[in-house]
This record gives structure tokens, C-alpha cells and sequence, in this order.
């Protein structure tokens, strides 16, 4: 267990270089993450993925396609909806950060028989999915206590 943490310290804190490298904070580089794996979101998919308020996510958006990182793209067959897309430069400068923790996930890979990667998949998906639904439920309650504050 208290390497599993360690891992993710150390995950977090990669991230947080390389958000400090290309120039944005840690909650703008989750939302790059995000739209490199997806390809492209809607703001209220990128706000319930990061537990982000709408306004934060527009917050977010603005600075990104202000910074060149990513900009809005209508829908072609829904003009009403909007995606948020990564430009090329900004996935091909993700890529440059990443590309040997993928080199790396491929050699270790190559070590275990399909079914130990099947099985430390399995862990490591109980793991997430059990993260997003604490977190959800903090944020729920975090939620319900600023609604009821007096204001």
C-alpha cells in the first residue's frame, strides 16, 4: 500500500514539473490530460471528469486557448454544442514529456504474462473507481455545506 502511494506522489509530482515547464497550473494540465486521452470534450464533460463547478471549467478553457494549448470547435452536426480540442503543438509537446513512460509501460508489459496485466489492470481500475466515488462524495458534501452556509 505504501508503495502504491509513493507511486503516486511521485506521478503527481512529475505532472506538477511539467505543468510548471510548459507554463500552467496543475488543474489546467489535469484538463490537457483529459482532452489528450478523449481527443475532445464538452466543458460539462470536462467539469464532471475534474469535479471543477462550470464557471472554474470555462476558467479553465479561456486560459488554455488564450495560452495557444487548446481551443473551442463547434459540433457539425449540433451547432449548439461546443468540444474543447488540444491543438498539435500542445499534443505532440505532451507527448515529448510522456513518451518514455510509455517506452517504459511497454518493456514492463512485455515482462508479464497477459493475465498479471490483466490483473494488476483490474487493481489499478478498483483503485481509480474507487477514488471517483470517494471523491465525488466529498465533493457532494462540500456542496451541500456552501449551499446551506449563510451568506
Amino acid at each position: 500500500m505504501l508503495e502504491n502511494r509513493a507511486s503516486e506522489n511521485a506521478t503527481d509530482r512529475y505532472d506538477q514539473a511539467v505543468a510548471d515547464t510548459i507554463g500552467i497550473n496543475r488543474t489546467d494540465m489535469r484538463c490537457l490530460d483529459l482532452l489528450d486521452r478523449a481527443g475532445r470534450l464538452t466543458a460539462g464533460q470536462l467539469a464532471a471528469q475534474t469535479g471543477l463547478t462550470s464557471g472554474a471549467v470555462t476558467t479553465v478553457i479561456d486560459r488554455l486557448e488564450k495560452a495557444g494549448h487548446a481551443c473551442r470547435v463547434r459540433d457539425t452536426d449540433d451547432r449548439r454544442r461546443i468540444y474543447v480540442e488540444l491543438n498539435d503543438d500542445t499534443r505532440r509537446n505532451l507527448g515529448r514529456f510522456y513518451a518514455e513512460h510509455a517506452e517504459l509501460a511497454e518493456s514492463l508489459y512485455r515482462k508479464y504474462t497477459e493475465q498479471q496485466i490483466e490483473l494488476l489492470l483490474e487493481f489499478v481500475k478498483h483503485g481509480r473507481d474507487f477514488n471517483e466515488r470517494k471523491a465525488a462524495a466529498l465533493e457532494a458534501r462540500l456542496k451541500e455545506r456552501d449551499e446551506s452556509a449563510p451568506t
